[in-house]
């Protein structure tokens, strides 16, 4: 008993900590009674994300906690003294945590406790199987004219022919996702990385950057994006392939992208935040030149002379001044021309119900109408699609530009020279009940900075027979989930007209598609799309029909026309974690 006094006069002098200890003492050698637990103030937990929720977790041991409130209950000890033994043991609870937390959910995350740098990694991949069928047009004639070949060194022309029946497995996509916030969560970043090989590729893939990119969205009103990114122009494009109903975007989609050549550029774009205001907008300056890539790396050869046209064949090109004498071979003096232009975009969609987003199809199975409509304007100034030569195609300038116009199918574009790209698109977007429908409509203005026809010879006695007209293009498609948000079926059908000014180019594309998503999300889904595409071969593409140069042969590649026809079944099997 005299112990128990004597401790008591030791904690009047100022020793909270071992009154405490007397009072846990106390009960638990049974000579106080609690009669409940009273609440106080302070505040002994927090709140701790397990599982994608966020549980309350004490940070002191509960037992100890239930004897200080009886304690205080008592009269043992003051409450303020049980506050300043709380936020002492808040206080080494935090020192002792560790200093991030770490989990999984739809992809790795890791989070530092201040909150100031989040990071979340994720793959994706599409794992695909592809059966063809062409007639007999794809051997001979084959595509010359919107998707042809550019090979060797020079980016000489190859027509794109094939057998008629063509089996292949392939990587369709697989993508390295890194994303998060520094220093706070409005100051965002995203990085993809991708390491697929196209189906056509005449070499192995490797590992390349798509995207990297800053974002600050400390001001709802006016939200800044810089760095490699989708120029926000039209839906089609801005739509992940991670949420596709079908395969593959439709040709006609890829034809009308912001700068001619890529969906993606380097650059700065303006916008107000998509998940506050229904009605958004966005500006963007981008180089035009593509994704990893600027003017300064395309040029237009010249001859050592100024103002005299050179080529890497000793073909200059035409007219040429006379004081320039004969053309002369050059593969060093390289003039980069229009290095100063830029391109703009900007684009304004209004979300008249609801939010639909840009994912295609009502995966949500929304419970509400979705409907918004939009529409986008972009001008991309001097695009050299390759100088008007007699030998039009083996220039070694601009060969990157070359690649990304055909490779999206603008190949009747090569060859006219500087041009100047307008483009602008339409598009509206419903969905309600598993229920989609989604369509864009597109026009390109193509404007050639030299209005007279390419000359195809020395002489210039032989001329183009035309000039390249504008593009035109469209598509619909809509879907409905029969198993809401496990089996969705799908149907599209697209029209493109890639030169108004020629006939018998039209092409059509009619898309069905059944998708099975295992786990109700895009994130492990299987899909089986069928596709009938019906290409026109008439028109006109610089090198590639009559007249051709004197020293590319005597046989145009279009000597025999027809419509070139494909069915093919596309086995998809896409895993996103």
């Amino acid at each position: 008993m005299r112990r128990i006094l004597e401790r008591e006069t030791w904690c009047a002098h100022g020793y909270w900590l071992r009154r405490v200890w007397f009072a846990m003492l106390c009960l638990c050698a049974g000579l106080q009674t609690g009669l409940g637990v009273t609440a106080f103030a302070a505040d002994t937990g927090t709140l701790v994300m397990k599982n994608g929720k966020y549980e309350f977790v004490e940070s002191m041991d509960p037992a100890t906690k239930l004897l200080l409130e009886r304690a205080t209950k008592q009269g043992i000890i003051t409450p303020e003294e049980y506050s300043q033994v709380v936020k002492e043991s808040q206080e080494r609870t935090y020192l002792l945590q560790p200093s991030f937390k770490a989990w999984y959910d739809r992809g790795f995350n890791l989070s530092m406790n201040d909150n100031a740098f989040a990071l979340k990694i994720r793959f994706r991949t599409q794992l695909r199987y592809t059966q063809r069928f062409r007639n007999e047009a794809w051997r001979n004639p084959g595509d010359a004219k919107n998707f042809p070949e550019l090979l060797g060194v020079f980016g000489d022309y190859r027509s794109n022919r094939s057998d008629e029946t063509s089996s292949s497995f392939n990587v369709r996509r697989a993508r390295l996702y890194f994303m998060g916030h520094l220093f706070n969560p409005d100051f965002k970043y995203y990085i993809q990385l991708s390491g697929e090989t196209a189906e056509n590729s005449q070499t192995p893939g490797s590992l390349r950057l798509l995207d990297m990119q800053f974002m600050s969205t400390h001001f709802p009103l006016f939200n800044v994006q810089v760095g490699q990114y989708k120029v926000f122009f039209n839906r089609s494009q801005i739509n992940s392939t991670a949420s596709m109903q079908f395969a593959e975007r439709s040709l006609v989609m890829d034809a009308f992208t912001a700068s001619g050549l890529d969906r993606r550029d380097i650059g700065i774009t303006f916008m107000n935040d998509e998940e506050i205001f229904p009605v958004n907008y966005y500006f963007g300056v981008f180089n035009g030149a593509g994704p990893s890539f600027n003017r300064l790396g395309g040029f237009f050869s010249e001859q050592p002379t100024q103002g005299c046209g050179g080529g890497t064949t000793g073909q200059a090109p035409f007219p040429s001044p006379a004081s320039c004498g004969a053309p002369q071979r050059n593969i060093n003096a390289n003039l980069r021309n229009d290095v100063n232009q830029l391109m703009y975009s900007a684009r304004l969609n209004w979300n008249i119900m609801g939010r639909p987003g840009y994912g295609e199809g009502d995966l949500a199975y929304s419970e509400a109408p979705q409907l918004a409509v939009g529409g986008g304007l972009a001008y991309n100034p001097s695009v050299n699609t390759s100088s008007n030569s007699s030998y039009i195609g083996t220039d070694l300038a601009n060969l990157n530009f070359r690649r990304q116009i055909a490779a999206f199918g603008n190949g009747r574009q090569l060859g006219w020279g500087i041009v100047d790209y307008l483009t602008w698109a339409v598009d509206g977007v419903f969905k309600y009940r598993g229920f989609s429908l989604q369509g864009e409509f597109f026009y390109k203005n193509v404007n050639r900075h030299d209005k007279g026809l390419p000359c195809m010879n020395v002489a210039c006695s032989t001329t183009a027979p035309g000039l390249l007209g504008n593009s035109t293009g469209w598509y619909v498609q809509s879907g409905y989930y029969v198993i809401p948000r496990y089996l969705e079926l799908a149907g599209r059908f697209s029209y493109w007209d890639p030169d108004t000014n020629a006939g018998g180019d039209l092409v059509y594309q009619t898309d069905a598609s059944v998708n099975w998503f295992l786990n109700g999300t895009y994130d492990h889904q299987i899909m089986v799309t069928y596709s009938n595409t019906q290409m026109g071969t008439g028109g006109y593409a610089i090198g590639r029909s009559n007249p051709l140069p004197p020293l590319s042969g005597t046989v145009p590649l279009d000597a025999r026309g027809g419509t070139l026809i494909e069915n093919m079944i596309r086995f998809q099997y896409q895993i996103f974690f």
